[in-house]
């Protein structure tokens, strides 16, 4: 099996934490990438042992890179150690349940070559669900054009609309060049959840391009395992995990073009926070504006929702946030997610006395 080049153009970070099932997959699927093997590496970091995928994994030595340490429990700490042993100028991103299209690597390799002021580029992801099939249904906002935030100029409504079009996407449809993220692994390590927003911050801060573009080269997983606890504690983990983030982002962006955008999602999560766990403190006036932003600025009535959840809140806050958690997951819901039957993307056989992938 030939080996990785000793200066691969790509590095493909695969993070894996608690579960073992999809791992497989998404390993297989940067293996059958169209892309030259030379000119990619992958690395698996993850936090769990499991005898039957790691002996599959040692198989795929050299092409693949296999850490399991059980002192890397946070996501951020599984992408700050693989970006710190990356070799790629250009790093990939791919969370363990989710997969690449084949055409991935080959075509951001091709934008990040022709382009040397391309810093971040996101493509689109199309949903699976734990089976592997095609998910049909809401999931993002399209645009039939690219996305783009060009240059040092700081565009607002250019950077609105980069973030309104994000959707819940995640880190497997990031690609960005290694030296834009590297002066903040340590602040990345910290966190187990918006680490997206972290790598998108990072970009925005520097002088260069950041593209969405229109092209679905990824596949985002849809299962149980990604919904969140009801539980009042887990509740106010999360949100206090997100308010945390944003003064990260802050701390990153200020000074940036990019300090207007981490105000409002500092400002949203403190919002959301506030909404969700009775005992948070009321936002100030500030970083209610800070969270209507981009709201205001494209003329939408969306954040007047939330608004509206802080009048009860302040008469009744654990009742209102219980009602609000409700209201977050009805809304969920309501995408109504169905399956292509008649088109199901094509999963691996289980590994020989192990789980399915």
């Amino acid at each position: 099996m030939p080996g990785p080049s000793p200066s691969p153009y790509v590095s493909v970070i695969i993070t894996a934490h608690d579960r073992t099932e999809y791992l497989r997959g998404a390993v297989e699927s940067v293996l059958a990438q169209t892309l030259a093997p030379d000119d990619y590496e992958i690395l698996v970091v993850k936090f769990v042992r499991d005898a039957g995928l790691d002996a599959w994994l040692a198989g795929q030595a050299p092409r693949v890179r296999t850490v399991t340490d059980e002192s890397l429990p946070r996501l951020g700490q599984k992408l700050a150690f693989g970006i710190g042993a990356a070799r790629g100028e250009v790093v990939c991103f791919l969370e363990d349940d989710d997969r690449y299209l084949p055409e991935k690597l080959a075509t951001v390799a091709a934008r990040f070559r022709r382009d040397p002021d391309l810093l971040y580029f996101r493509n689109r992801n199309r949903c699976i669900d734990g089976l592997g099939r095609v998910l049909i249904g809401p999931y993002a906002r399209t645009s039939p054009d690219e996305l783009r935030i060009v240059g040092a100029a700081r565009d607002d409504l250019a950077t609105v609309d980069f973030i309104r079009h994000y959707g819940a996407e995640g880190n497997s449809a990031i690609t960005l060049r290694r030296a834009t993220i590297l002066p903040y692994v340590d602040r990345l390590a910290g966190f187990s959840t918006s680490t997206d927003w972290i790598l998108f911050a990072a970009a925005l801060s520097r002088a260069g391009t950041l593209v969405v573009g229109t092209q679905v080269l990824s596949e985002y997983r849809l299962h149980d395992s990604l919904s969140q606890s009801s539980s009042q504690a887990s509740r106010q983990r999360l949100s206090r995990e997100i308010v945390r983030s944003g003064e990260a982002l802050i701390a990153i962006a200020g000074g940036t073009r990019a300090e207007r955008a981490a105000r409002f999602l500092r400002g949203r999560g403190a919002v959301v926070w506030y909404l969700m766990d009775p005992d948070a403190p009321r936002p100030s006036a500030s970083t209610f504006l800070d969270a209507a932003w981009p709201a205001w600025l494209r003329r939408e009535p969306t954040f007047a929702i939330q608004l509206g959840w802080c009048a009860p809140r302040l008469i009744a806050p654990r009742s209102t946030a219980n009602a609000f958690w409700g209201y977050r997951q009805r809304d969920a819901s309501r995408q109504r997610w169905h399956t292509e039957t008649d088109r199901p993307s094509v999963e691996r056989p289980s590994l020989p006395g192990g789980p399915p992938t």
